[in-house]
């Protein structure tokens, strides 16, 4: 079934494995205003700043803290700074993500980048699981219909080669090369409910994706980009880094990293800068070091 899961600045729906895909009218009554993306060339999220990205229990509807959704450094060498977002889903029917509310109303015949990298140090027998990269999508953001319509997966194994998401490596994928399927197999477009080509058993190329809906993209309303591990995943333990979304040529690259780092230069003051690191793990000398960090990241 398809649950709801909120926190304070974002509004996440999740694909589970139950009965039902809908949202009630208490879920629509907790929701936040939409958010605008940044267009910063770079941003480093982290436990101190996390700037909109959320941490969530995809099973439960709650919020998410501890050992099973945490930032940690490493493993071994992130292909940005020197930390990573990871999951962990010790029992099959657990799931958890780190989301963002973000990209709302964005076509995806916009986007013109979308790539992300994945390290795996559990033991998988197919090779197969990675961290997925999912949007809360809308077939159509051009017809009326602006219900939930569930959601957009990539996940690396799809459309690749078998045994190709090895254990404890790093691998980047170019998602916009891969396959995407939806949640649902039945879709809203021009007002008209029609059977969604793109689903988990007959993943789409983009391509595909794109000539089948048109006018598809990040729902208007409900719309989030989610980085997702779980469902019938029990024992798995992932990270994932270096996620990059490029929309009419602006690209955004988010760096997850454990470390607190200056949010402003007002952080570093009255001894903060002491408690706090750059995105690569180093100390600060003092609070100039500090401040000129935060204004322009040197």
């Amino acid at each position: 079934m398809v649950r709801k899961y909120l926190a304070a600045t974002l509004v996440l729906v999740g694909v589970a494995a139950c009965s039902s895909d809908v949202l009630t009218t208490s879920d629509t009554a907790q929701l936040v205003p939409k958010q605008s993306a940044s267009l910063s060339s770079n941003i480093v999220v982290s436990p101190g700043d996390m700037h909109g990205w959320a941490w969530m229990n995809d099973a439960t509807d709650t919020p998410c803290s501890g050992v099973n959704c945490m930032f940690v450094a490493g493993p071994a060498t992130p292909p940005a700074g020197v930390g990573s977002g990871q999951l962990t889903t010790p029992t099959g029917a657990e799931s958890y993500l780190l989301g963002l509310a973000a990209y709302q109303g964005t076509h995806f015949s916009n986007v013109n980048a979308l790539s992300y990298s994945t390290y795996r140090q559990s033991v998988d027998a197919g090779n197969n699981l990675a961290v997925a990269l999912q949007f809360n999508v809308d077939y159509d953001l051009n017809d009326a219909a602006n219900g939930y319509m569930g959601r957009i997966v990539f996940e690396p194994y799809q459309g690749s080669p078998a045994n190709s998401v090895p254990q404890n490596t790093w691998q980047t994928w170019n998602t916009l090369n891969g396959h995407w399927w939806g949640s649902r197999a039945n879709v809203t477009v021009n007002n008209v409910l029609q059977p969604n080509p793109c689903v988990q058993a007959t993943p789409c190329t983009w391509p595909q994706l794109l000539a089948a809906f048109p006018n598809i993209g990040v729902h208007a309303v409900y719309g989030a980009v989610l980085l997702k591990a779980g469902s019938n995943w029990p024992g798995f333990v992932g990270n994932f880094d270096n996620l990059t979304i490029g929309v009419s040529g602006n690209s955004t690259t988010y760096d997850f990293e454990p470390f607190l780092t200056p949010s402003s230069k007002d952080s570093c003051k009255d001894g903060g800068w002491a408690n706090l690191k750059r995105a690569n793990g180093t100390s600060f000398n003092n609070q100039g070091d500090c401040v000129s960090y935060a204004s322009n990241g040197k």
